[in-house]
């Protein structure tokens, strides 16, 4: 069900502007740690929350409880409403939009300044965050799953820079 490649897609056909976070985008950095979800800051702009919205429609997605999942009205005005994280889950697996990211930097523009963009499969073209800026957020989260998994992405970031 797990299919990250399948939501990039749609994010992307809908013209979404958004940046991967999180354990997605430090596989494709070339960590081997477990990630079931993928992390999503997107661009706040009104076009392009409706863009989202419209992205998140075909996904059929709704909010993820620890029980069923919920069905919501997730149009542009709900989505702007959300301030800092929204878990969802779709039929492709499970979106966290994350609108305040944990560290030092501010939305969407404090992250596209060290984006890095990358081909995740033919035709699949996304931007994911900087492994350093990752590294920072998750240090800043401070949460247990953050700082176990600090050690590990640490290490990679140093042999990728030797």
């Amino acid at each position: 069900m797990y299919d990250p490649v399948r939501i990039c897609e749609i994010l992307n056909e809908e013209g979404v502007r958004y940046i991967v976070l999180g354990g997605f985008a430090s596989v494709i950095h070339g960590s081997t740690l477990p990630t079931r979800d993928i992390d999503v800051l997107p661009e706040r702009s009104g076009e392009n929350l409706e863009r989202l919205a419209r992205a998140l429609a075909r996904m059929h997605a709704m909010i993820r409880t620890e029980d069923e999942p919920v069905p919501a009205l997730l149009d542009a005005a709900f989505l702007d409403r959300s301030e800092f994280m929204l878990n969802l889950v779709g039929d492709h697996g499970e979106i966290d939009l994350v609108f305040r990211p944990a560290g030092s930097l501010e939305g969407f523009g404090g992250w596209q300044e060290h984006m890095v963009e990358v081909e995740i499969a033919v035709g699949v073209r996304i931007n994911i965050a900087a492994l350093d800026d990752i590294i920072e957020s998750k240090r800043a989260a401070g949460r247990p799953k953050d700082q176990a998994a600090l050690p590990y992405l640490e290490s990679l970031r140093d042999e990728l820079r030797s």
